[in-house]
């Protein structure tokens, strides 16, 4: 099917949901505004959606929906990426006649041949309100998913008749199943190259304990692997948790166990990981983690945290450079000599933005 055509069926697709109306967004922000000037990025730039946890019908997901469709029109985005929480509040429907079907790979990432997805209403969810995004007035973008934690729910209200492994596995092995032109995950974890820019999709469920017989070895043996191209691309990790946070999972990014494993994963890039683009918190950061990592948290595509207030960020040496609980998402650009990330609100306008040159620190500046 053209995906023109998709587009027009997604957005008839049941009529748009009630909720499709529009809503307010809180305002409050953290972060000095910066006024050194952006410097100009030479050569061509790849143009890079950024936005989790978007995946729940609510106002605030009409609401951003609407303006990532507007900037779409404004500047096309080349390449869309969603690390996690595509689908609340438990993950795909595994009673769907023949979900039950789905099987990994020998290889525990992509999904065994011969399974045909079944027809889940669940993931219109995600699709419905990008539908721009497909092709209908605007250039399609290929649009790449990683796994959240409610992507994989198996916890006592989503794990059915109380087999909480099986049913972590069978919701993950059904998300990299599905594939639509609004749906692309590879495996639980992949590698994209776009032209100067290397991205690392990882399962980071991991990074809180091993789940579904997965296990966190085995992600560090592939981030190690796919590191190997960072000496010709500009990589970033994209994964659903975050290295460090100032928001609400604060808390859970602070235990010895989920920094310890978090240590392993960066550990395996051996330093050339440049910035980590993740979500899981429901608002809009820039961190620098005491190592030189910048981490961009685009978590706020549906399920916002109005009550937020930055008061203190994750991780001894954590530098907390934005935070803000407005409703928006995070647009990356790449180019052969550096890279630059701006958060604009759903109204479109700039909240943040940061440069990094050759090989430095994305550097607040006077946004664009």
């Amino acid at each position: 099917m053209r995906r023109a055509a998709l587009a027009a069926l997604l957005l008839a697709a049941t009529g748009a949901p009630a909720c499709w109306r529009r809503a307010s967004s809180p305002t409050f922000t953290v972060g000095a505004e910066a006024t050194r000037p952006a410097p100009a990025l030479a050569g061509p730039a790849l143009r890079v959606l950024h936005l989790a946890d978007f995946g729940d019908e609510t106002p605030q997901q009409a609401a951003v929906a609407r303006s990532v469709a507007a900037a779409h029109r404004r500047a096309p985005f080349d390449l869309a990426l969603f690390p996690g929480d595509n689908l609340y509040g438990c993950g795909p429907d595994v009673e769907v006649a023949g979900a039950a079907a789905c099987r990994f790979a020998p290889d525990g990432n992509t999904v065994a041949p011969g399974f045909s997805p079944p027809a889940d209403r669940t993931f219109l969810r995600h699709e419905r309100p990008l539908a721009p995004l497909a092709g209908a007035g605007a250039p399609a973008v290929p649009v790449y998913l990683t796994l959240g934690n409610h992507d994989v729910g198996a916890g006592a209200a989503c794990s059915g008749e109380g087999r909480p492994t099986e049913i972590a596995r069978l919701r993950a092995c059904l998300e990299v199943a599905h594939a639509s032109p609004l749906w692309t995950m590879p495996g639980r974890h992949w590698v994209l190259d776009r032209g100067p820019a290397r991205f690392i999709g990882v399962d980071s469920n991991l990074i809180t304990g091993d789940y579904g017989g997965f296990q966190l070895a085995d992600e560090v043996a592939f981030v190690a692997s796919a590191a190997e191209g960072c000496d010709r691309r500009t990589c970033f990790l994209v994964g659903h948790h975050p290295p460090a946070t100032a928001g609400d999972h604060r808390g859970e990014a602070d235990k010895a166990g989920y920094a310890a494993r978090m240590g392993a994963l960066l550990d395996a890039g051996h330093g050339r990981i440049r910035a980590w683009l993740g979500g899981h918190d429901h608002d809009l950061q820039h961190l620098r983690t005491a190592a030189g990592l910048d981490v961009l948290v685009s978590g706020n595509g549906a399920r916002g945290r109005a009550e937020e207030r930055f008061d203190r960020a994750s991780g001894a040496g954590t530098k907390l450079l934005f935070g803000s609980v407005r409703w928006g998402f995070g647009v990356l650009e790449v180019a052969p000599a550096g890279w630059r990330y701006r958060f604009e609100d759903v109204d479109g306008a700039p909240l943040h933005c940061c440069v990094a040159e050759g090989a430095g620190p994305c550097e607040p500046v006077a946004c664009w």
